[in-house]
């Protein structure tokens, strides 16, 4: 549900960035999707008979901190997306799945098996066929603005959602009323740090927001969506597998890419995606 919901705001990003800022772009996930988030909220806490967990500071750092990460791996995406054409953005985010098994085991001890360590060279070789061919020789051809921004991307992702389980764990409560209250509370977070920022530097740009309303509010209703699910899965799985899992969104990015925006691929692209899916089904079949 979460990687075809993804995908799905993805696309309505990418029409959106071409009609507003990237920070506008950027925040329309958030703006549309706080009201709703925080009616999830109130439903799960009725549904689970519960009340409203205490939020630590170790829960509001871990909220904060995967809020302003998600904020910079959007931002990278959605410029990614203005330079590379959109399922080729998608597949440079889905660096992720195993950026986030090499934190995991730096960070919280996850340590990687031997198949874990085949996979992040898969994902590795699959990054390198989807930079584009340059004229540079050595090192230098391997790496690409594209490149560059596609990792930073998938770093950003890879640290949300290990933060946002810490997060959730932190609350010690039922996991559907943890992974609602972290989500309620990291957009929370959201709107606050990335709305000022807009408000000080481009406040133009909220007014184009509510201009493209009917666009906005689709990619945020998609986007809480997605979060909804994947915020509940880091709370109950380990985020490398779930990210693993999530891979299927590769696909419906490849059909809306060729459909919806008509944009073509070289059989060098088709290589380069081929790997990162073995290196992350790998990652899947045998961790």
């Amino acid at each position: 549900m979460a990687a075809v919901a993804q995908a799905f705001r993805s696309a309505g990003q990418k029409t959106l960035s071409e009609r507003v800022s990237l920070w506008g772009t950027t925040f329309a996930r958030y703006a549309f999707a706080l009201p709703l988030a925080w009616v999830y909220l109130f439903l799960q806490l009725q549904w689970q008979d519960s009340e409203l967990p205490e939020a630590s500071t170790t829960f509001l750092l871990y909220s904060l901190g995967a809020g302003l990460a998600q904020i910079a791996a959007t931002a990278f995406i959605v410029r990614l997306f203005q330079l590379r054409n959109f399922a080729i953005g998608i597949i440079y985010s889905k660096s992720e799945a195993v950026l986030v098994a090499v934190l995991g085991a730096l960070v919280f001890s996850q340590v990687l098996s031997w198949a874990g360590w085949v996979s992040v060279l898969l994902g590795m070789v699959g990054l390198i066929f989807l930079n584009p061919p340059s004229q540079q020789k050595g090192l230098r051809s391997l790496f690409s603005m594209s490149a560059g921004l596609g990792l930073a991307g998938g770093f950003c992702f890879a640290v949300t959602s290990l933060w946002v389980r810490q997060a959730s764990l932190s609350l010690g409560v039922d996991p559907l009323v943890a992974s609602a209250y972290t989500l309620a509370t990291t957009i929370s977070m959201q709107i606050v740090l990335l709305g000022g920022f807009i408000l000080f530097r481009e406040p133009h740009t909220l007014g184009k927001l509510v201009q493209q309303w009917k666009l906005s509010s689709t990619v945020g209703f998609l986007s809480l969506v997605g979060s909804i699910g994947w915020f509940t899965a880091f709370s109950l799985q380990n985020p490398a597998l779930v990210k693993t899992l999530g891979q299927v969104e590769c696909f419906f990015a490849l059909l809306l890419s060729t459909r919806l925006f008509k944009e073509t691929h070289t059989l060098r692209e088709y290589c380069g995606m081929g790997l990162i899916l073995a290196s992350v089904i790998l990652l899947l079949w045998l961790a």
